[in-house]
């Protein structure tokens, strides 16, 4: 009996100590404890060099597309790229070919 009434008297000692130990195992493993703020962490720095060859290869776009414009536009080049590609030439004109491996 008398050791019945020493848990009785304790319990509030009991409930804080289960409390401090729920509250600092979600402080270290909770949605927003320290081991989630470390993978945050490393998630940032993914994303931001995602968004750095995300931002490079755009200025190469957007350099591309100037480059394209009715007021910047190499004709002669164009009518050389497109022949290679394409395949096509005047019905006189004759195409030499070079080896371009050294």
């Amino acid at each position: 009996m008398e050791r019945l009434k020493h848990i009785r008297s304790k319990w509030p000692l009991f409930a804080l100590i289960t409390l401090y130990i729920y509250l600092a195992f979600h402080a270290f493993s909770g949605s927003q404890g320290l081991m989630r703020w470390v993978d945050y962490e490393k998630d940032i720095e993914r994303k931001e060099a995602r968004l750095a060859a995300v931002i490079a290869k755009r200025e190469a776009l957007e350099a591309h597309a100037a480059s394209l414009k009715a007021s910047q536009l190499d004709l002669d080049a164009l009518d050389i790229k497109s022949r290679e590609m394409l395949f096509v030439s005047h019905p006189k004109e004759k195409t030499i070919w070079l080896d371009q491996t050294p």
